[in-house]
């Protein structure tokens, strides 16, 4: 449970430190624990790069990244077979995730983004409404299952469609009240919805460096 709200697949997990390996792409390997945040000078340059795109993006753009980013995902996706999208890959770590975070599998990228989709619409959709939820954030709360079902890729799609129909009938997603995010502070409605439409460009770059060095990409 977090901020009051259902996770679903995947809430009653333990964080996991240190990975078995599951393929020859993906050795034993001692990853730092989930939260441990991005190095210092990272994480300054990323606050500063996602209050410029605040800034500048508005509302409709940043559900039409989200949207583009979602049909890429999806595609990617097609074109793997289920032991590929399940096969855990070891890859060098990206810029705007954590350590923890780079030693998944296709699924479980599409699983960490069904996670926090649907709490940053429910959140955005909150404070739309007046309501400014219980609890606060923290990273570890978000990592996939590790062993998710492939069944994971619809419901990500599905939430996805959700999301995309919810807040554009909320029209603007300006709000008076804030919610904190533990990297960029206090946050309206409308720089939810940007993190939203930046995260899921990240995770699209993670799932292509897994897709090439598995080779099916």
């Amino acid at each position: 449970m977090f901020l009051g709200f259902d996770r679903g697949r995947g809430a009653h997990l333990q964080p996991c430190v240190l990975l078995r390996p599951l393929s020859p792409r993906c050795a034993m390997t001692e990853l730092q624990p989930p939260g441990a945040g991005l190095p210092p000078f990272e994480l300054m340059m990323v606050k500063s790069v996602f209050a410029l795109k605040t800034m500048f993006t508005s509302d409709e753009k940043a559900l039409a990244i989200f949207e583009r980013e979602m049909k890429i995902l999806m595609r990617l996706h097609d074109t793997v077979d289920l032991v590929a999208a399940d096969e855990r890959v070891l890859i060098d770590r990206i810029v705007g995730i954590e350590d923890s975070s780079r030693n998944w599998s296709l699924y479980m990228v599409l699983d960490h983004l069904r996670i926090v989709n649907a709490e940053i619409l429910k959140l955005i959709d909150a404070l739309k409404r007046g309501i400014v939820p219980k609890g606060e954030i923290g990273i570890e709360f978000y990592k996939p299952d590790p062993e998710p079902d492939p069944s994971v890729a619809d419901d990500f799609k599905e939430g996805c469609y959700d999301y995309l129909e919810v807040l554009r009938a909320h029209g603007r997603l300006r709000t008076r009240l804030t919610f904190a995010h533990p990297w960029f502070g206090e946050m309206d409605g409308h720089k939810w919805g940007v993190l939203g439409a930046v995260h899921m460009g990240i995770h699209r770059r993670q799932a292509r460096i897994i897709m090439a060095k598995q080779g099916v990409l």
